[in-house]
């Protein structure tokens, strides 16, 4: 067995990563997906350690961190390994609704340059996945993407992991 601390949280952060590339799951991710793999990595060491005593906030936090972090790590490596396999995301499935959204914005110049631009960013970057599998400037994307929102949330599972095992440690006695 691997005897380091944060070895739950590569545990959970890699089950919360396999379960962000689920289609229906994966629009729950940020905000209930990655703070119950916090309270499962934090329930894990708690066990692990056999420690009665509270939860230290500091310990939350990072356990929080860790498990966002790695479930952008895994989350972000499988949904491209799935893009690269398929051919195809929700990106591009959903590229001919996001053209009709943005064409009737009123508030959006449509002769401006600016507009004309991204939309061929957005069509460069649909051409690739379709054409290769791959597109830099979506995976990049994603990535920023994945490491704003899941150790954010990752942060407030700890907090919620904190105060969800010290109030059942404080029935347990």
């Amino acid at each position: 067995m691997v005897n380091s601390k944060y070895f739950p949280t590569l545990v959970s952060g890699f089950a919360a990563g396999v379960l962000t590339t689920v289609p229906h799951i994966k629009s729950l991710s940020c905000c209930i997906l990655v703070p119950a793999a916090v309270v499962f990595a934090l329930y894990a060491d708690k066990r692990i350690s056999g420690l009665k005593s509270p939860i230290n906030i500091k310990s939350a936090l990072m356990f929080g961190l860790m498990t966002g972090l790695f479930t952008t790590l895994f989350g972000t490596t499988f949904d491209v390994l799935i893009t690269f396999i398929t051919r195809q995301n929700e990106f591009v499935i959903a590229y001919p609704d996001v053209l009709k959204m943005l064409g009737e914005m009123p508030f959006l110049p449509k002769g401006d340059a600016s507009y004309k631009e991204a939309l061929d960013i957005l069509e460069n970057t649909r051409n690739e996945i379709v054409e290769t599998g791959f597109s830099f400037f979506y995976t990049f994307m994603m990535l920023i993407n994945n490491l704003i929102f899941y150790p954010v949330f990752g942060l407030l599972g700890g907090l919620l992991g904190k105060a969800i095992l010290d109030k059942a440690g404080n029935t347990d006695r």
